[in-house]
């Protein structure tokens, strides 16, 4: 019997090890068919998401979101649930500013606070804007520049300053003098943009451009009844030439010795009841040179001569800042029908607008009333610089619209339709949630493939 039993248990066990044998093949069969292949972690062809922190304000939420998946994420939808079936769709935060009346200027400077969301000016990039539609004694004194003058007037209309002057023999000069010394060229940068333009009023078979008057803006830091003998001094003028009589658009300066210097930069050959009209934009960007834009008789398209241009009389004026503005009709006739027009002049601080208080990352855009994208720059520090000049040039200022700050890299939105996060990367996605009410609420994060984490916050 005892041999029997033997040869039984040898036979059981035999039957056993096949049976555990092909049960183990066909496990190994399924899994290797119908389940995922485990791999080591960070490795995985898809994305996997963990919040590992996250920070809030009165209007903000910062997440701090990592991928440890083994593909990008691209994080399209963020959800607070609360009881009771609240539910809010967070959207990515966005910062927008605007000037006053909305209007920007070149040299504005801004600073984000990105805990309430908002935008401030911190500096203001316009110094002086006039189109003098009606008289301002706290920026000009009409008074002040009368040399020589047997008739003159200054008035002030919807199309802007008008100036008139009647010689008592040699020159006779009229116009404006700034109350104080409002342009800096030791703080560079300074715009200054006029228009001028030499009129007719009620010249008698006359020429106004041939006539021997100019329309004059200067710059000098010395006061004169006669701005020509505040020497140094820089000037843009429409000014009178002769043999043959002709007017030109002319940069010029008189240095400390009287030396005058100039650069022309169009002339109109003179013809019956022309009116010349030159529209003036110099930037004082460089110390010792002004760069200029100049546009004839209107100022649309290209400008008619761009450039820069120094000269000793120049340096001076550079050396002597802070400087006075004046605005004159220069006259050499008896007559009392000679007139220069200005519709506006323009000071301001430079042709870029900066924005402080952003993060790495973040979008900063300008945009105008139309809400029209205009400009566009990627923060890759705690400030960014948006350069003007070619609108300054084509449009002119003030800019009329708003910034606004994104809070997040805008063009990879576009491109993938959301935040992406790389494997292996921790990226901050800041939130705005103005509107919603404190409490306790379950956060989800969900990416484009399907991949979603979620932890409770505190709002």
């Amino acid at each position: 019997m005892a041999r029997a039993s033997v040869a039984v248990s040898t036979i059981l066990a035999i039957v056993t090890l096949i049976i555990t044998a092909l049960a183990s093949t066909l496990i190994l069969y399924g899994w290797s068919m119908e389940l995922p292949t485990i791999l080591p972690e960070g490795s995985r062809e898809y994305a996997k998401l963990i919040i590992t922190g996250y920070t809030t304000s009165s209007s903000v939420l910062t997440l701090y979101v990592k991928n440890v998946g083994g593909s990008s994420a691209v994080i399209d939808k963020v959800y607070l649930e609360g009881p009771k079936d609240v539910f809010y769709e967070l959207e990515i935060a966005l910062i927008q500013g605007t000037g006053v009346g909305g209007e920007l200027w070149g040299g504005d400077v801004w600073r984000v606070d990105a805990s309430s969301l908002t935008l401030r000016k911190a500096r203001d990039g316009k110094v002086l804007y006039d189109v003098f539609t009606s008289r301002d004694p706290s920026t000009w004194n009409d008074s002040y520049v009368d040399y020589n003058n047997d008739w003159s007037h200054v008035y002030y209309d919807p199309d802007g300053l008008k100036l008139l002057s009647r010689s008592a023999g040699g020159w006779a000069v009229r116009g404006l003098i700034s109350q104080g010394k409002i342009i800096d060229l030791g703080d560079l940068p300074i715009v200054v943009e006029v228009d001028l333009q030499k009129t007719y009023y009620n010249v008698p078979d006359g020429d106004a451009a041939a006539s021997p008057f100019a329309a004059c803006l200067y710059l000098s830091s010395n006061k004169n009844s006669n701005p020509y003998y505040a020497k140094p001094w820089f000037a843009a003028k429409l000014y009178p030439r002769s043999f043959p009589y002709r007017p030109e658009a002319q940069l010029v300066t008189r240095d400390s010795n009287g030396i005058v210097t100039y650069k022309t930069l169009y002339t109109w050959f003179s013809s019956p009841n022309s009116q010349p009209r030159g529209i003036f934009l110099l930037v004082f960007n460089e110390t010792n040179r002004v760069y200029y834009y100049f546009w004839r008789n209107t100022r649309s398209g290209s400008p008619y001569a761009a450039g820069s241009w120094s000269s000793p009389g120049l340096t001076q004026v550079f050396s002597s800042s802070p400087l006075y503005v004046y605005l004159t009709i220069d006259n050499r006739v008896t007559a009392s029908s000679r007139k220069v027009h200005v519709r506006y002049l323009q000071v301001y601080r430079g042709t870029s607008i900066v924005v402080n208080g952003l993060k790495p990352g973040w979008t900063v855009q300008l945009c105008d009333e139309n809400d029209q994208l205009i400009k566009e720059v990627l923060a890759s520090s705690n400030s960014v610089e948006i350069d003007l000049l070619d609108y300054v040039v084509e449009h002119g200022m003030p800019f009329k619209g708003y910034i606004k700050v994104v809070t997040c890299d805008m063009e990879e939105v576009r491109s993938h339709g959301g935040v992406t996060i790389a494997p292996g990367e921790t990226k901050p996605v800041t939130l705005s949630i103005k509107g919603v009410p404190h409490g306790v609420y379950t956060l989800k994060v969900v990416a484009k493939d399907g991949a979603l984490t979620a932890m409770p916050v505190k709002i």
